[in-house]
């Protein structure tokens, strides 16, 4: 079967999947392979880092499709980002204590434009300083940030990648955006 559009039945994506049929799992890599890689990217030391784990998450996703029992969009990232957030687990604890690097040794930005000298180094300023400020949070206020903020997930989506209720997702929310408004700086009044 030929390449599947974006509005293809993921029902019928999913069944295919579960077959190892080539096109679906095709498609569930061109669905989920960039969103992934931004998330575990934010996340680890090095770009290098966040391919091996790309490709970690999709090599378990291939050895375990036959038991994902959802036939949702949301249940299948769900589960895509449950399985990247596992193997980013292990990962840590393979590597002991997380060794975190600025923002500027980092090949990524958090904006897509390209805009003239000035703004791009306060563009970039204003990046690492989030970034900083994002490293400042606990693990859980990470994620919760980087799924709900940079990936677009409702809060239900995002409890249920990380397993805490929908309110315990808004309350995770409150807190980190709290920090980061005191971490973050604030431009002087003219």
């Amino acid at each position: 079967m030929p390449h599947v559009a974006r509005n293809t039945d993921i029902a019928k994506v999913i069944t295919a999947a579960q077959r190892y049929e080539r096109w679906a799992l095709e498609e569930l890599y061109n669905l989920y392979a960039d969103k992934l890689f931004r998330f575990l990217l934010f996340r680890v030391k090095t770009r290098k880092d966040a391919e091996d784990l790309l490709a970690s998450t999709f090599e378990r996703v291939l050895q375990r499709m036959h038991t994902f029992k959802g036939s949702s969009k949301q249940s299948l990232t769900a589960w895509m980002y449950q399985v990247a957030r596992n193997l980013l687990i292990d990962h840590y604890r393979r590597r002991g204590k997380i060794n975190q690097e600025s923002l500027g040794s980092r090949h990524w930005s958090i904006t897509d434009d390209t805009p003239g000298p000035a703004a791009l180094a306060e563009t970039l300023e204003t990046n690492e300083s989030l970034y900083d400020a994002i490293l400042s949070l606990t693990p859980t206020q990470q994620q919760v940030i980087i799924l709900k903020f940079f990936e677009g997930m409702s809060n239900a989506e995002v409890g249920t990648i990380i397993g805490k209720s929908e309110g315990a997702v808004k309350s995770l929310q409150h807190r980190a955006l709290e920090s980061l408004a005191r971490f973050m700086p604030t431009e002087e009044k003219k």
